[in-house]
This record gives C-alpha cells, structure tokens and sequence, in this order.
C-alpha cells in the first residue's frame, strides 16, 4: 500500500439538493441517449439513493388538494400530448399566480445559470505538465470561480420551463430539453472555467443544439441501428451531419465497430494471433474529428473523450521501458524529438472532458487507467472539478494504485451523508476499500447486505467469490455459484465466480474453462487473466501461466497478482534471475505487502545475494502485525548467522521468540529457536564470541540458557538434544564458580 494522495472534499462548496437531482437526472438521461450505459447507471444509482423532492411532493399534494375541492390552478388539466413552454430570451416571464420571475432568479423552475455559484476549481488552472503547448486546459485563464450575478452570460439559463403549463408557443424539439438545461449549467458552474472560455462554452452549446435539432431524425435511426448492433450502418447515417450530438455517436459507432472486428479477428485464446492490435478505424477517427475544428472539439466534452479513447487505443498496451524524460515529459531527449506519451495526451484530454461533462463516470473510469502511480494522482486532482464524482473517482483511483487505507471510509462518510446507507454504489465502495486492506470479514458482510437490498446486482461478484475462496467457504461459494447462474450464465463476473468454485474444489481443468468463457465474453477482463493463470501453474503448464500472465500485464500494468505469478512461475521453473525482475515490479506496486518482499527475499537468497535478501525480509517484517512475524525474524537470524554476525543473528532470534510466544505459538513450535539461542549463550560462556560480546556488551547468560532447557526438555521432540545440552550447561556453570 502505497502512500494516498491527500484527499479532496466538497465542504463548503456542494451543490444544492435540487441543483444535484436535476444535474443527475439530465446526466442519466444524456447519457442513454448517447449510448454509454457504464456512466447512465452510475447517475442513475446516485439520483435513486438521494432522499425524496419534498418541493415536488408538497407540489403533488396541492394538485390533489385542487382538485379534491375544484379550485385547480390554470390549466392544471392540460392535455398529456400538449407542448410545453419555452422562452428562449433573458425577459421576465408571468407565472400563473401573476408575478413576475425572471429567467435569471435561482431557482426559478429549478434552473441555474451559467456562472451562478457551484462548486469548482480554483481558476487560472494551468495545463498537466509534459503535453504540447496546443493541449491546454478548458479554464485556464484568469476569473472567478463561481461568477455571481455580474459573472458569465445568461443566454443558456435563460431558457425557463414553465411545468405543466400548455401553450402553442414552442413545441419541444427535444425530449427532456428543459431537465438537460440545468444540468448543462451546474456542470459549467462546477468546474471554474473562465468568463470568457464560458461565453465560447455556451454559443458552442447553442449552435450544437440548433444542429441537433435539425438532425434528430438522422440520430433516431442512427440510435435504432445502434441498439440492433449495426453499427457501421449507425455511422454511416450520420456521415453528413455536423451536430454535436451526430458527430460523437459517429466516432463512437466506429469506433466500437473496430473494437468488435478486434475480438472476432483474434481467434482463439492465446493462440497465434492472439495479441493485442490497435483498432483498424483508430487513425481515421482521429482525423475526422481534428477535421471538426479545435473550437467545436474543445468545447464538446463527448468529443474530447472520444479522442481520449482513440489515444489509449493506439498507445501501448504492455509497458514500455523507462527512458529518462526530459522538462516537456518527452521521452528520451532529443533522439525522440517529437514524440509525445499519448497516455499523458488522452489523460489531458479526458481532464478537459469531465470539466465540462462531470457526470460521465466512463472519463472518470479511463482518468483512472492513465495514472500509474499515487503522484500522479495527486498531481491530478487539482485539475479535476470539485463535485460528487470527484470523490467516486478520488476513492476508485486510490483502489487501482493499491494505496487503499482508512482514510477512504471518509471519503464514503461525506458521500453518504448526502446518498444515504442504502447507496449501492457508495456500499459497493466500501465494500472494495475492506477487501484491499484484506479485512474480509467487513467487506462480506457489505457484499451480503447488497445483495440483499440488490439480488440482480452483479457487479463486484467476482470479488466476494474471491473472498470466499480465500476464507475456503466452500458451501457458501457454491450456494452462490448456483444462485448467480440463474440470473445471468453470460456475464464474466458470473463465469468469474464459477471459475473460482471449481479452483476450489481443486477441479482445475473446469475452472480453466469458465475462466476462459469469461475472456471470450469479455477479453480486457483482468481478473480472469490472472486467474487462469494460477489454475495453469496448478496443472503444470507453465507455458500457458506465463501467456496468461503476459496478456493480464498488457490489460493492466498496475496488476501485482500478475507480476507476482509470473514471478512465481520463473521460479517454478528454476530461473531465479528472471523472477527476481517480476518481484521487484510487485514490490514497486505493493510496497507494503509483506508477501511480495518475503518473495522477493527468497529470490535473493537462491541468487547468494544474503545482505539483499536480509534487507527484502526486514522490509517484510515492517509490513506484519505484532505477533505475526516470527517466521520472518526466524529467517533473518539464519541468514546473519550464514554471515557469522551472531549478535545480529542472536537478536533476531530473540525476537523470533517474543513474537512466537505473542501469537500463542507452544514450546515445540519454537523448540528451533529455543535450541539455537541455548547453543549461543552457551558458545559466549566458551569465548567463542568474544568479538561479539565486545560490540554489543553481551555475555553468555548461562541462566537463561538453563531456562530455555528447562522448556526444551518438556517437549518429546526435542528432550534427547536438550538432555546433552544439559550436561554441557553444568560442566560451563561449574567451571564459572
């Protein structure tokens, strides 16, 4: 566990209940429309664990009071097929009662304008550093925050929805045009973009939704191939349209056309052509859209993480060696002159992306896979909007870089205190943040309460399976095995979990095939990479581990279970030089996991490199709860001893036996240690080790060596050696008198 980035807090500056449901409610919506399901749930998750609209329901209760008694309010009983009202101007508007409201007063029909207070960055934002001079931030100029009533243009809030009133006076082009409105203000409220970045932001939005207006049938039948699966088809409907809207769905159904062709073109697993390719339609989507104009790109948050996904596609996907940088984060100096990390290029461009759409969690998901590390997560974070996904992604980010501590459940407090106990996706959180620190007991008690509130959920079912293999709980593993196989046989996770209750069994080869069905229904799955690779290594098949392997390090550099087994596997096959580098990878991601130095130590020992070994161990033993080091210091000893520093080696020892006699370890568990350190007070009595008597002022204690005998000799195993002992201790404390 590395150390966590400091974390980021919304007090002072979260938005209002109302604000927050309709920002969730147009992001739910918005992002149906444009087909990203991952980031629709998530909004939709959030806005159903807020607590009930007491406005809307003290609303209903008056429509029910009117007309229980007659005296319902103008137009109250309006035809459903009526439109509503839209004025697209900055005058006041008369509401049914007869005054006058105008379109910029907060809270009027529960719509913000652009510039009113949210929360936000600080403003003046500079770009990340070691990208090109023309990737700059959205916002990077100077003004205010959250501009007040003198701040931004109020043309985009302006646009008031009157309710239920019915009017011929403009029909709804869109559907849920008037709950988009506010979200599209609060997201630009919540990021700090200067005033004149938000004045290019809203004529943008403008001209985009006049064209997406125009285009709306286009995108219907664009939309129906797409949920049919032709996607090729879906993108070439909207070869001629220049909306916002048109144009991503575009990209995107190209896109994922690609993506599809790439798993059909792969063959089987870890076949011959079985290896990681870049998506045929990559280059040529990253020239449409450069042909859209860097306006139109930088102002339109979908097309900014469209080209993010075009850059992560087309960088490497295993790691590439490290080469020194230089001050503009190029690799190499000047024998790579224009070559630029295009992890660092879509990790700016996705930070421009939720700037302006903050509810798309799919960005806050991909921000995550570019860090590699908690400096770069701290670095970051000051660039990031301060709003409720910041902290959802503050606390899935600190879990992907293994930095996972208790400082994480305060993050899910302040959550809570605005979604509630009953948040699936905050209890989900916390379940996960339990599992890393392995406390397995918390996080199967949260795992069973989900699906208890949740029993068609299936996200994280992998991790409880996990848990459960772990804690050996076989009848539960297959009790839930067989529940998760009625609700849904095809989902990875379900094959996952399938694949984990055959390993237990110690059914290998079935636990293979389930793991592989998982990657043939998903092959960026990491888990079930992983995974089958420890069921190769179980059967012998090292080849396979080491492929199986290999592809779990191209999904996820940051995997450690995947540097660990192919560390482990090198060793299986006798080749220590080799597993050594794959350790000192699991140790750079886990720096506190006593498993990987305790590996890595072994690795130095077969290699005869015992003062390294002895460091790994230490490090090892920093990383134990007291009482549970004993075997460590037990190690340590042997290996000083193998180097003739026996005080060293008689300290360790003593440590080994006061951590031993800590856990409840008995007299023939620790008889090694008791026989070693009898033998060493006995050699200084001799002056055997005068040289380490005069270092460290120690003297043969002849008096705590009978006391040890005293415990050898009540033990069978060792009652013969200590009864010789014995004999020695008396001739040594005769010739002492």
């Amino acid at each position: 566990m590395a150390a966590p980035a400091p974390r980021p807090s919304l007090a002072g500056c979260a938005p209002s209940l109302v604000s927050l449901r309709a920002s969730l409610r147009a992001a739910s919506r918005d992002c149906l429309d444009r087909h990203v399901p991952q980031a629709a749930k998530c909004a939709a998750e959030l806005l159903a664990a807020l607590p009930p609209d007491s406005a809307a329901r003290q609303r209903r209760d008056l429509r029910q009071q009117g007309t229980s008694t007659g005296t319902a309010t103008p137009h109250h009983h309006h035809h459903h097929g009526s439109p509503h009202v839209h004025f697209r101007t900055s005058t006041p508007v008369k509401t049914p009662g007869g005054s006058t409201v105008a379109s910029s007063t907060p809270g009027a029909s529960g719509v913000k304008t652009l510039g009113a207070g949210g929360p936000g960055l600080a403003p003046g934002r500079p770009s990340l550093p070691g990208l090109p001079a023309h990737l700059g931030v959205i916002g990077g100029g100077p003004g205010p925050s959250g501009s007040g009533a003198g701040g931004g243009r109020e043309s985009l809030g302006s646009v008031v929805s009157m309710g239920d009133a019915s009017s011929p006076v403009a029909e709804r082009s869109m559907a849920g045009l008037d709950d988009r409105m506010p979200h599209l203000a609060s997201a630009a409220a919540g990021t700090g973009i200067a005033s004149a970045e938000l004045e290019q932001l809203e004529l943008y939005r403008q001209r985009s939704a006049e064209r997406d207006d125009d285009e709306q049938d286009l995108y219907a039948l664009a939309s129906a191939y797409m949920r049919s699966h032709e996607l090729l088809r879906a993108a070439h409907v909207l070869r001629d349209c220049s909306g916002g809207k048109a144009r991503w769905l575009r990209t995107y159904a190209k896109y994922l056309a690609g993506e599809k062709r790439l798993q059909e073109e792969a063959g089987e697993l870890l076949g011959v052509k079985d290896r990681p390719q870049i998506n045929p339609y990559t280059q040529e989507l990253i020239d449409e859209i450069a042909s859209f104009g860097e306006a139109d790109v930088v102002n339109d948050a979908w097309l900014l993480y469209m080209q993010a996904l075009l850059f992560l596609s087309r960088a490497p996907t295993a790691p590439a060696p490290i080469h020194p940088r230089g001050p503009s984060g190029v690799h190499g100096g000047a024998a790579s002159a224009g070559q630029v990390d295009e992890r660092l290029v879509a990790l700016e461009l996705l930070t421009q992306s939720v700037r302006i759409e903050p509810y798309n969690w799919s960005a806050w998901l991909r921000i995550a896979e570019c860090l590699d590390g908690p400096e770069e997560l701290e670095a970051t974070l000051p660039f990031l909007p301060r709003c409720y996904p910041l902290l959802l992604f503050y606390v899935h980010a600190t879990l992907e870089i293994h930095s996972a501590g208790d400082a994480l459940h305060d993050v899910l407090d302040e959550l809570e205190g605005v979604f509630g106990t009953q948040c699936s996706v905050i209890t989900g959180m916390r379940a996960l943040v339990h599992y890393h620190v392995r406390e397995f007991d918390e996080a199967t008690h949260l795992f069973e309460s989900l699906q208890q509130t949740d029993p068609y959920r299936l996200d994280d079912v992998d991790i409880l399976s996990n848990i459960l293999y772990v804690s050996e709980k076989r009848a539960e593993l297959a009790a839930l095995a067989q529940e998760y196989s009625r609700v849904d046989r095809v989902r990875p996770e379900v094959c996952c979990l399938v694949g984990n209750y055959y390993s237990l069994r110690r059914d290998h080869e079935k636990a293979i095939v389930y793991f592989r069905r998982a990657l043939k229904l998903d092959r960026g799955y990491l888990s079930a990479w992983t995974l089958m690779g420890h069921e190769y290594v179980e059967i012998k098949n090292t080849n396979a581990a080491i492929a199986s392997y290999r592809r779990a390090v191209d999904v996820n550099r940051k995997d450690y279970r995947a540097w660990y087994g192919l560390g482990q596997t090198y060793e299986l096959l006798g080749e220590p030089f080799y597993a050594l580098n794959y350790y000192q990878r699991a140790t750079a991601l886990r720096p506190y996991d006593a498993r990987m130095w305790s590996a890595l130590a072994t690795c130095y020992e077969k290699l005869m490199r015992i003062p390294d070994a002895i460091r790994s161990h230490q490090r090892a033993l920093l990383s134990t709860e007291p009482g549970d080091g004993s075997d460590l210091c037990l190690r340590i000893g042997k290996l000083y001893a193998s180097l003739g520093q026996g005080a060293h080696a008689a300290a360790y020892h003593r440590r080994a036996l006061a951590e031993g006699l800590q856990s409840g370890a008995g007299a023939a568990e620790m008889g090694r240690v008791y026989l070693w350190l009898v033998k060493w007070e006995m050699r200084l009595s001799r002056g055997e080790g005068a040289a380490q008597r005069e270092d460290k002022g120690e003297g043969g204690d002849l008096e705590k060596a009978d006391e040890h005998l005293r415990v050898l000799e009540g033990t069978q195993e060792f009652r013969d050696e200590a009864k010789a002992l014995r004999k020695e201790l008396e001739v040594l404390l005769l010739s002492r008198e």
